[in-house]
């Protein structure tokens, strides 16, 4: 059942058991989304009598906007075209230092270089990798 006719026919989405960034805070408050917008509650509740469609748990998650960076080579003295013994390392304190300036997704790139460096040896240097900063 659509949330709201009289305003939109798109579901509105509720997030719970999350922390927002809110007047430059972290405050434990539900989330409500519709069509890839953030919604007012009190507008919603009072205004539109809307109410969720669906309900996402985030399990005490913090939801707060970011970048991302869809081309990086590196930083912070690391290169991704240079072969390393700890590229999960490497990562690690790239994601955490960029994350000081917004950016909270990227994608590691290559820059252009000699055949050669593409051709080392390191057969983890282009696998997935998955970090957890806290």
């Amino acid at each position: 059942m659509p949330s709201n006719k009289s305003v939109s026919d798109a579901p509105i989405t509720q997030f719970v058991n999350c922390r927002i960034l809110k007047d430059h805070k972290l405050q434990w408050e539900d989330l409500w989304v519709r069509e890839g917008k953030i919604l007012n509650p009190e507008k919603l509740f009072f205004d539109e009598e809307g109410f969720a469609d669906h309900k996402v748990d985030s399990e005490d998650k913090i939801i707060a906007p970011g970048f991302i960076d869809v081309q990086i080579n590196g930083g912070y003295g690391i290169d991704f075209s240079q072969a390393s013994g700890d590229i999960r390392g490497g990562v690690a304190l790239l994601a955490k230092k960029i994350l000081e300036h917004g950016v909270t997704s990227f994608c590691p790139t290559l820059v252009t270089s000699p055949p050669d460096i593409y051709h080392k040896p390191d057969e983890n240097r282009f696998k997935y990798v998955t970090i957890q900063i806290s």
